[in-house]
């Protein structure tokens, strides 16, 4: 993979994520849902008794990061899928022959723009809880202390690992309905099944991205069981690079 070639992928992909609408549609609602719910979260808790903790009011208030992985997963799967919805991935692949270099430009492009969405989306839910509980009982969550700025940072980093699981879902499916649907299924059926086993499916629940995201990387301290956050979030990076080298090996075995 040249350094040129490489570099000429990655900006026609840049250019190609900023012109669609779904991308900053999709960014925008993720940002919303995450600080919509850090305010709900705030002011449910605002007459709550007894009174909230600190952990109480942070872990609730990124809980918006269960629909905000969706809307990532969904732009990393459209980055992908829109081009052969469209049938611009002949142009694509006639631009830039070696196809590893496309998807690689497309991983590095939706990554990098994922996890800057993902970061303001997990500090809007952090900050949207912490203005609507402004003026109550409730202690405050400072960002000074190293369990909560490494919650927001970690949730942030855990949005941007599934948009990229969402780019190599979308490769290997190539429709835009069946992927999406592929990473839905994905994020919930495995959470669905853990939970019939109660406290015995612990040991399996520690692999699950929802699981993950709940009990030990949006919050101040994991459940016991589960890793920790950053092992988590690490995890999640190890899911999106088998779906993106499952995705490259099908970008070169098949037709555009």
């Amino acid at each position: 993979m040249s350094g040129y070639g490489f570099r000429h992928a990655a900006r026609m992909e840049r250019i190609k994520l900023g012109s669609v609408r779904s991308t900053w549609w999709l960014a925008g609602a993720s940002v919303a849902a995450m600080a919509a719910a850090g305010v709900g979260v705030g002011l449910g808790y605002r007459s709550h008794t007894p009174v909230a903790t600190t952990a109480q009011i942070l872990n609730n208030s990124l809980s918006g990061a269960i629909l905000a992985q969706l809307l990532l997963g969904a732009l990393g799967v459209l980055l992908v899928t829109g081009e052969y919805g469209t049938g611009m991935i002949r142009s694509t692949l006639a631009a830039v022959p070696r196809r590893r270099t496309v998807l690689a430009a497309k991983a590095v492009v939706c990554g990098g723009a994922a996890l800057t969405v993902g970061l303001l989306a997990s500090f809007a839910g952090y900050l949207g809880g912490q203005l609507a509980i402004r003026g109550t009982a409730i202690p405050a969550a400072s960002l000074g202390d190293p369990r909560i700025l490494r919650a927001v940072l970690l949730t942030g980093g855990y949005l941007a690992a599934t948009a990229l699981i969402g780019v190599g879902i979308g490769t290997v499916v190539r429709h835009s309905g069946a992927a999406i649907g592929t990473l839905f299924a994905l994020m919930f059926v495995p959470t669905i099944a853990v939970g019939l086993f109660g406290e015995d499916g612990i040991g399996v629940g520690r692999f699950v991205p929802l699981l993950m995201l709940l009990n030990s990387v949006a919050v101040t301290a994991p459940t016991p069981g589960l890793f920790a956050g950053w092992v988590s979030v690490l995890l999640m990076c190890g899911y999106a690079a088998v779906a993106l080298l499952c995705g490259g090996v099908l970008l070169r075995r098949r037709d555009a």
